[in-house]
């Protein structure tokens, strides 16, 4: 944790108020985002208890499993909930623009869930449906593998920093805002929104009291309290399969709706506080880059659509060694291009990294606009130097590639050197690029005496990773999992695999 976001929990703490920590919000926030919240039954690995889901606030779907322990209701369940959400998500797959291999769709789902726990019922719940077959013994409904190969494309979208398709909502405010309490505190969406909105007529203290109170605000899933469990949920269930065992349609009735009027008080004021928070993130302006982030998510949403429509296959149930290094290299280089990108548009996340070392800003005590040097080839490049005075911490080496938001669009700039100076610290940087083709830089190109400025690690362009082909994999690093028939021998076992019992 740096010196300003420690500062910031100290200043929540002290003055019993959320302290805002970004001057934008980072996140895409669509128009129409599908609220998904999952409940699982505790003890039971993968098994669904209930969701509510909709497109808008009076929109609420419910859905209740009322044995969780029965496959075939399970499955209707995942039917059910598959149909809804694919419903949605085929709702994109319409405006299409561009032509050929450049076409994308200009829209793209967003699915929200309470946080990150949500995300991880949806990992499992796709997992468990994306290698069901529709025929034979264990059939299950058409939509439902196609709604688990969904699911997982959005959950393995969702790993990547900066992504928009799957997001947890305590995250999102949790970029903005921080809070006097612990990052664990923070995943509970009640406890969250007591520190940033509470109640009208209610302080901080007290609404947070009544967000640990398991009466008061339910848990925003996955998994229901214990309290609730062993008080009203397991006899509710024991009614349940003793109607339906008796076979009294009557009983059955009853115990039917019990459950569902149980389960819909658990999970009804998540419903609402969901939506009150997205109103509070449509409050924050959205940061200018978000826009080019969603134009990636539109087209990875497009590229997984057109392979579903090819009759692509389903995701591996675990990465080859080449494979999990190919996602590590694709979510390191999502992370830092998100950094970088939330430092350059926020001058409040600028100020944090400023605090690191992994940035600086000062003002220019000498400049060489007009310097130039021959490069090998004999051709002479413009190449003017600034220094800048800074009483920032600076730990970035020598020959670091930088960038800086308050220059024009292009700007690219080397540290040369780093040296103290008293209490402060003079960096000399070489600006590279953004000043046009001649031997004379743009007007506005390169910083001028006392011009204030700041300057960030520039990540940049960096060509794919490479990595050895599959039948090059050495042999610490292979599995009969990478057999060439592997993938149909998974699908054909994962047919006949009990839910929550596949490995």
């Amino acid at each position: 944790m740096s010196m300003v976001s420690a500062l910031a929990r100290v200043q929540a703490m002290e003055s019993m108020t959320a302290m805002t920590v970004t001057a934008y919000r980072h996140r895409r926030l669509s128009d129409r985002p599908l609220v998904v919240i999952p409940l699982t039954m505790a003890g039971e690995t993968g098994a669904p208890l209930a969701a509510m889901v909709g497109a808008s606030k009076r929109d609420a779907t419910l859905l209740v499993v009322e044995q969780p322990r029965n496959r075939d209701q399970r499955f209707a369940f995942a039917a059910a909930l598959g149909e809804r959400v694919m419903d949605y998500i085929n709702s994109f797959r319409q405006d299409r623009r561009g032509e050929g291999e450049r076409s994308w769709y200009s829209d793209a789902p967003q699915l929200l869930v309470p946080n990150t726990g949500g995300i991880k019922a949806l990992a499992d719940l796709g997992r468990m449906c994306r290698f069901r077959s529709t025929t034979g013994p264990y059939a299950v409904a058409d939509v439902v593998p196609e709604f688990g190969m969904w699911l997982t494309f959005l959950v393995e979208r969702a790993e990547q920093e900066g992504t928009c398709l799957l997001l947890p909502v305590t995250g999102m405010l949790t970029e903005h805002w921080a809070t006097g309490q612990s990052t664990l505190e923070d995943q509970n969406l009640a406890s969250l929104m007591a520190w940033i909105s509470p109640p009208p007529g209610t302080d901080v203290a007290q609404a947070m009291a009544d967000a640990e109170s398991p009466d008061i605000c339910p848990p925003a899933g996955p998994t229901t309290s214990p309290q609730f469990d062993n008080r009203d949920l397991a006899p509710a269930i024991k009614r349940f399969d003793a109607a339906h065992t008796a076979g009294d349609p009557v009983a059955l009735a009853a115990a039917q709706a019990e459950l569902r009027e149980l389960i819909a008080e658990q999970i009804q004021p998540t419903w609402r506080m969901m939506w009150d928070a997205i109103s509070l993130l449509r409050s924050v302006p959205e940061a200018p880059r978000a826009a080019a982030r969603f134009g990636r998510d539109c087209a990875a949403f497009t590229s997984y659509s057109d392979y579903r429509d090819a009759g692509g296959l389903p995701q591996r149930k675990k990465d080859t060694a080449i494979g999990a290094a190919r996602r590590l290299d694709r979510l390191e280089q999502a992370l830092v291009e998100f950094e970088f990108d939330m430092a350059f548009d926020d001058p409040f996340v600028l100020a944090d990294r400023r605090s690191a070392g992994e940035a600086f800003a000062g003002t220019v005590v000498a400049a060489d606009p007009g310097r130039v040097v021959t490069k090998a080839s004999t051709r002479r490049v413009l190449r003017p130097l600034v220094t800048i005075r800074t009483d920032d911490p600076v730990r970035l080496a020598a020959d670091t590639e930088l960038a800086s938001p308050h220059m024009p669009a292009g700007h690219k700039a080397k540290i040369v050197s780093v040296l103290p100076d008293d209490d402060s610290t003079l960096v000399t940087v070489e600006i590279t690029g953004g000043m046009g083709r001649a031997l004379v830089p743009k007007p506005g190109s390169v910083p001028v005496l006392d011009h204030y400025i700041a300057y960030l690690p520039d990540p940049g362009w960096r060509p794919a990773a490479e990595f050895p082909a599959s039948d090059s994999t050495p042999w610490t690093h292979h599995s009969p999992a990478q057999a060439p028939d592997a993938d149909a021998t998974e699908a054909k076992n994962a047919a006949a695999e009990g839910w929550g019992h596949d490995d």
